[in-house]
């Protein structure tokens, strides 16, 4: 019984500490590039951003480089 609960423990904490999609330095897919965000605060075209905008693979040959800071004060 002690071992069932300590793999159990394992597992649930194995699967939270490895559950990110994303990690430093990875490339977004393309499915989550084409996701929508409206854009609140500055200019930009039709006040919408896609993340494929900033694609040059997909925007016709316009390559841009991305920083987000992401943060929240709840």
């Amino acid at each position: 019984m002690l071992i069932k609960n300590i793999i159990t423990i394992m597992g649930i904490t194995s699967a939270v500490l490895f559950s990110a999609e994303y990690d430093v330095g990875d490339i977004v897919d393309e499915d989550d590039q084409d996701i929508r965000f409206t854009i609140c605060n500055g200019d930009f075209f039709n006040n919408d951003l896609k993340l494929s905008h900033l694609n040059g693979d997909l925007n016709g040959g316009h390559y841009f480089v991305s920083w987000f800071d992401i943060s929240a004060t709840w």
